[in-house]
């Protein structure tokens, strides 16, 4: 008897718990979900106060720690993507700001260059300055500098006399040097008597050349090695200033360059957002009907 009664007790137990298991799993969602709701409540601030960096890493902070939060992180999930619909304006208006400032910093300093571009055959201008003429320096010797609208600069050893076929070029001042690999493209020529050669180095694969002359404070000279014999020279002072603006201005146009790149980058991120919460608004609005 005393055997049977311990055995209902038992179950008597057994079954209590077996009610009460629901509302134990209940107790301990409804737990989750309060834990979860306040992260989000805190994103919620941090989106308010336009701390968008912080408050994308409290939603991912969310999702990891309450993986069984789904009302939380579905909310937290809507929040992501306003966040980063924020971020991306933000970004585009930054981005657009600094190109319009560069694009003001570019005309000022081009207000002494010359542009040069034939539409017919050219898809991008350059520019040079007007003591570098060609049409200045017939018979010279000398470093000319040009850039292109993409900040492209080139560098280009123009050499009048008897054919000396020269391929690098070493600048000097004082005790230090640069010396230039092999062009990259290279013109030989005859007029009115005089051998005439032409090599071009592009800036940033020249051995330094354009950036050494750049920072010279003293005159620099030239020499130039050539397969049948060298020649040498000192830089006049108007083409060592032409070499500086040109190098100044090749890493301005850079820079614009690579802010309208991230402009619109941006730009196109924040489209691609925008479009993805009207589909998501129109599919919402769809399942409410």
């Amino acid at each position: 008897m005393m055997y049977f009664c311990v055995e209902r007790n038992l179950y008597t137990m057994k079954r209590i718990a077996y009610l009460l298991l629901p509302l134990a799993v209940l107790s301990c969602e409804k737990s989750i979900e309060e834990s979860a709701r306040l992260l989000f409540v805190q994103a919620e601030e941090l989106y308010a106060a336009g701390e968008y960096n912080d408050a994308r890493v409290l939603i991912d902070s969310l999702s990891v720690t309450y993986p069984k939060a789904y009302r939380a992180r579905r909310d937290a999930e809507l929040l992501r993507r306003e966040v980063l619909l924020k971020e991306k304006q933000r970004d585009v208006e930054y981005f657009a700001a600094l190109c319009e400032e560069l694009e003001a910093k570019r005309d000022s300093v081009t207000a002494g260059f010359v542009f040069n571009k034939d539409a017919q055959y050219q898809d991008m201008g350059y520019y040079t300055l007007p003591s570098q003429s060609i049409s200045l320096n017939p018979f010279n010797s000398f470093l000319r500098a040009s850039v292109k609208e993409n900040g492209e600069a080139c560098l280009t050893s123009f050499y009048r006399g008897a054919k000396i076929s020269h391929k690098r070029i070493k600048v000097s001042a004082g005790d230090s040097f640069a010396e230039s690999p092999e062009p990259f493209s290279s013109r030989s020529y005859r007029y009115l008597g005089v051998y005439n050669e032409r090599r071009d180095y592009l800036y940033g694969s020249d051995g330094g050349i354009m950036d050494y002359i750049a920072s010279s404070a003293l005159p620099v000279n030239v020499e130039l090695f050539g397969d049948n014999g060298n020649y040498s020279y000192q830089l006049r002072a108007e083409d060592a200033s032409a070499i500086a603006r040109v190098v100044e201005l090749s890493n301005l146009l850079k820079s614009l360059e690579q802010a309208r790149s991230l402009r619109d980058e941006a730009q196109r991120s924040l489209d691609f957002l925008m479009k993805s919460r009207k589909y998501s608004q129109q599919d919402t609005l769809n399942v409410a009907e």
